[in-house]
Formats: C-alpha cells, sequence, structure tokens
C-alpha cells in the first residue's frame, strides 16, 4: 500500500469519526428564515401553515403560528419516539421561530419585541404546564415519570422523591441587539414566587455544572434557604449566587471528586464522575437511582473519559444527553454496564434551543435528526428515542429482567 493511500485513508477514517459541521444551522435575515419556514411546511405537506405564514404580517404572527402548529404536532405524538414523523415535523417547526437572529445589529427592535414576546409566552406556558402536572402526578413503583424545562433542565419524579436537575431562570431577554445589556424586566421568566413553587415542588436539587443556561443563583438559595439538599460540582463561591448566601451546612453537598460507590442523599443515590467543559469548568457526569430506577445525565461533558466510568455502575434505565456533545459516546457508555437493555432503556436528547446561545450554536433539532454524528447515525445502534419539546413529559420504568 502506498504512503499516499494509507493518507488518504487516514483521512477518511477521521472525517468518519469527527462531528460533521455541514448541518450547522445558519442566521438569516428574518424575511428569509420566514421563507423557510414556508419552504419546510410545504415540504412535509403542511400546506395550511404556509399558507398561513405566507399571508401573516409582522414577526410575531409567524412565529406563534409556528409554535402553536408544532405543539399541536406534539401534542398529537405526546409518547411516541423520534421515528414518528408528526413529532419529527412539530419540533422541526417550532426551530424556525427559534432561530431568529435577535442578536444580529441589523435586526430591528419591533422584530426583537415579537420574538422575545412569543419565546417568553413558549417557555412561561412550559414551565406552568410542567408545574401543574408535577403537583398531580401518581407515580407507581418502579416508574418514573420526566418533565423537560428548558435545554437540559428536567423534574424527575418517582413513587416517593423528585428531583430537579439543572432548572435554570433562562432565557433571559434583551430589548437590544447586545447580550451585553441589562435583561429587560418584562421578560424575566423566572419570578421569585416560581422558585419557591419549585422548591415545593420538589426535593432535591442537582447541578451538573456552573453555568446560566443550567442553574441560577436564586434558585439554588431557595433550595438552601427551605432546608433541601443541593448536590453540586462545586463550591457556592464559584457560582453566581445572591449576596450573603453562604455554602457552609449539610444540605450544601460538594462533589468535586468521583464517586464511582453511589452517596444517599435523602434517599436518592447518587453517582458522580467529574468531568469539564473546556477542560476548565467542572462539570460531573450523574448517574441517580430514583426509587428503584436509574437516570445518567451528562450535562455539557466533555471529558467524555469520564463518561466511560458508567459502564462500571448499575445500568441506566433513562439516559439525558446533549445530542451536540458526542451524543454516541454517552450512549455507549451507559450500554457498557452489566445488565444494559438496549431495546427497554431511553434516551432523552437534550440542550436543543437554547435561546440565550448565538443562532449558529443554538442547536436545533433539525440538527439533532439529520447530523449524523447525531441521531442522523443510522447505522449506531441506539436505545429507544424520545425526543421532548419544553414543557412535555414521558413515564419510563425499570424494565430490567432477572
Amino acid at each position: 500500500m502506498t504512503a499516499m493511500i494509507k493518507t488518504i485513508i487516514a483521512l477518511v477514517t477521521v472525517a468518519a469519526v469527527l462531528p460533521s459541521a455541514a448541518f450547522d444551522w445558519k442566521a438569516k435575515p428574518i424575511a428569509e428564515l420566514k421563507a423557510d419556514l414556508v419552504a419546510y411546511a410545504r415540504k412535509v405537506g403542511e400546506n395550511n401553515l404556509a399558507d398561513r405564514v405566507e399571508k401573516s404580517v409582522g414577526a410575531a404572527e409567524w412565529m406563534d403560528l409556528a409554535i402553536g402548529r408544532g405543539t399541536e404536532l406534539l401534542k398529537a405524538s405526546e409518547g411516541c419516539d423520534s421515528h414518528d414523523k408528526r413529532r419529527e415535523h412539530g419540533l422541526r417547526i417550532i426551530d424556525y421561530p427559534l432561530h431568529f437572529d435577535n442578536y444580529s445589529k441589523d435586526a430591528s427592535l419591533e422584530d426583537i419585541r415579537a420574538f422575545n414576546a412569543v419565546v417568553f409566552a413558549y417557555c412561561a406556558s412550559a414551565r406552568d404546564r410542567v408545574f401543574a402536572e408535577v403537583v398531580n402526578a401518581k407515580i407507581p413503583e418502579g416508574q418514573l415519570r420526566l418533565w423537560r424545562i428548558y435545554n437540559m433542565g428536567f423534574i424527575i419524579k418517582g413513587p416517593r422523591h423528585t428531583v430537579a436537575i439543572d432548572v435554570t431562570n433562562l432565557p433571559l431577554f434583551r430589548d437590544k441587539p447586545d447580550r451585553r445589556c441589562a435583561p429587560n424586566k418584562d421578560f424575566i421568566i423566572w419570578k421569585p414566587k416560581d422558585w419557591r413553587r419549585l422548591v415545593e415542588l420538589t426535593d432535591m436539587f442537582v447541578l451538573t455544572h456552573p453555568h446560566g443556561d443550567h442553574y441560577c443563583g436564586k434558585g439554588i438559595a431557595a433550595y438552601l434557604s427551605a432546608g433541601k439538599p443541593v448536590v453540586l460540582p462545586c463550591g457556592l463561591d464559584e457560582l453566581n449566587m445572591p449576596a450573603g448566601v453562604s455554602g457552609t451546612g449539610e444540605n450544601c453537598i460538594v462533589l468535586a471528586h468521583d464517586n464511582p460507590k453511589p452517596i444517599d442523599v435523602g434517599g436518592v443515590k447518587v453517582w458522580n464522575f467529574m468531568g469539564h467543559q473546556g477542560k476548565k469548568v467542572p462539570c460531573n457526569v450523574y448517574l441517580m437511582e430514583i426509587d428503584g430506577v436509574t437516570v445518567a445525565h451528562n450535562g455539557d461533558n466533555s471529558a467524555i473519559e469520564k463518561e466511560e466510568s458508567l459502564a462500571k455502575c448499575p445500568p441506566a434505565d433513562v439516559i439525558i444527553a446533549s445530542t451536540w456533545n458526542r451524543v454516541r459516546a454517552m450512549v455507549g457508555a451507559c450500554s457498557a454496564a452489566l445488565g444494559f437493555d438496549r431495546s427497554k432503556a431511553v434516551l432523552i436528547p437534550s440542550h436543543e434551543n437554547e435561546i440565550t446561545h448565538g443562532v449558529s450554536n443554538r442547536e436545533s433539532y433539525w440538527e439533532m435528526y439529520e447530523r449524523k454524528d447525531r441521531l442522523g447515525g443510522k447505522s449506531f445502534p441506539w436505545p429507544q428515542v424520545r425526543p421532548l419539546g419544553y414543557g412535555e413529559s414521558i413515564v419510563v420504568g425499570c424494565k430490567r429482567g432477572p
């Protein structure tokens, strides 16, 4: 074999394993974004939506139409897997209004405010839906119900324990195309009463890493004030906390080192493996056993070798994994655990449409479905995949047999 052929084979191999950037969403002027939505709607047979969007006047109207129709399709496909076309189309329709480039210097104040109002209503309704359902949910033994609030924020309820993980107060909206300006007070989704309600509904808070799209200092302070446990990868001094909040006390549980044997936090077993995001930000990979059902969550961990430790833990019934972050590595690590049943385990993809990211990093459901290093990797042996929109939930169980 010649040196040239060896070089070509090496390059092809590298290209096959590296994430492809071919599907990254590109920021466009709002008129083009609207036209793209119309084109997609017609392509998938949503002609009524396409007609109404074409006739709409102003950004708020067509964005509302897209969110509304996407939500209808998700409701019609509730509980279905990623192969259900109604679910795929619903999620991908929602992508369009959520990918308005609100940070562009060319964005008009009118369009920015329209975007703020539509997305505020969408995210606030998701929060309110989750609160209303959590308080009334009755969970049988051997099951969990998981609600998605935002990009990687979940509430997980079992028969006896309820856990919040990576719940944030984002998005915070600006009324100028500048992320450095102060948030618009009219568009702050989480008020103190909302954090108090979250604390009432849950028994503990778990944080993967100290980035604003995964926690809020006021939220953590509310748990500590109520005497409920908070599990952290670092001390409070590394978080953006309100003035005067102390990091001491038995309820502030800092897991800054690997725990390959579980610790008990108020009746919930917690394994953690300390990784990082971008080499500097501490990020825990967690496995939690909540009332007999196991849930893995990797946050934004980029130390993939830490996820491999999950192979030595009890098998995960549920895997929550950010799809942009080598999701197949996370699934592969969980799959290697003794007793893992790929046909019964559930993957919940996450981190789509984090609004405070710029459009090029505002991961989309489109990319989730299409990229070869995400769900588009058809040859990869996936477990059951259940993509969720904001405010949606899924019931899962411990289905491992003897």
